[in-house]
């Protein structure tokens, strides 16, 4: 009986160790109510009607520009660089990770595959159209990655892309297509293109971080499965006040 309690309180102590370690990623990644505050006031700005009668297609592109840039320096670990130029191309955002990221984990002994993203670099394109974007948009995405030699690439939206995200047809189909042929040529490669939309900028504001939207896009691209189901147990706990608190800033 002795020992049976012995062994037990040995296990509770390194669960609580575990618990410990999770819970101070949790708290670099959280947002507190006045980010939240702050953001809602990025994405009214962002779904303001589309100006019919010519609004500078670069205005549109800095709202969302806006709010992606605010996501990222959020996320704690990574920090942005915008209109990165090359020989051939212009990237949209080079988001690499940080010297405070890296610091923050070595210091608090955080492991770093808490963070769904295993590249320190992967690439960010914003596209803020009316439309859901087709395969032109996806394709064009694939040849800069391919030619960067960046695995990880993130298209962000307001209206995502055509077909169905957990589906094989349309533009969200060809991210699964090329994941496929990406993995033939290396079983090993890491490679995703993923897709933020509006859905989700309101999930930050329900209290998920951009890692737990992360990895629920990460394993829809595998299993073809609607992402959210895979956030189910990343729940906050006190979803439903928040929702009350984001609707009444």
């Amino acid at each position: 009986m002795t020992e049976q309690k012995e062994n037990y309180n040995v296990k509770q102590y390194m669960e609580k160790i575990i618990t410990d370690q999770l819970e101070k990623f949790k708290k670099f990644t959280e947002w507190t109510t006045k980010d939240k505050s702050e953001f809602k006031k990025l994405l009214d700005i962002l779904r303001m009607p589309f100006d019919q009668k010519g609004e500078a297609a670069k205005y549109k592109g800095d709202k969302l520009e806006a709010v992606v840039e605010f996501i990222i320096r959020k996320s704690y670990f990574y920090e942005i660089y915008k209109n990165v130029h090359t020989q051939t191309n212009e990237i949209d955002e080079v988001i690499v990770f940080s010297d405070r990221g890296r610091q923050a984990l070595k210091t608090f002994g955080i492991s770093r595959d808490l963070i769904p993203i295993k590249e320190d670099v992967f690439l960010g394109e914003c596209k803020n159209y009316k439309k859901n974007l087709d395969v032109t948009y996806v394709g064009k995405f694939y040849s800069l990655m391919t030619v960067t030699g960046v695995s990880t690439g993130i298209i962000f939206t307001q209206k995502g892309l055509t077909g169905r995200s957990e589906g094989f047809k349309d533009a969200y189909g060809l991210t699964k297509v090329l994941r496929m042929v990406e993995l033939n040529k290396d079983k090993n490669s890491n490679f995703c293109i993923l897709t933020f939309t509006e859905k989700d900028y309101d999930k930050l504001l329900e209290g998920y971080s951009f890692f737990d939207l992360v990895k629920a896009k990460q394993y829809e691209l595998q299993l073809a499965s609607d992402y959210s189901k895979f956030l189910k147990d990343h729940q906050h706990e006190a979803e439903d006040k928040i929702k009350k608190i984001v609707h009444s800033i």
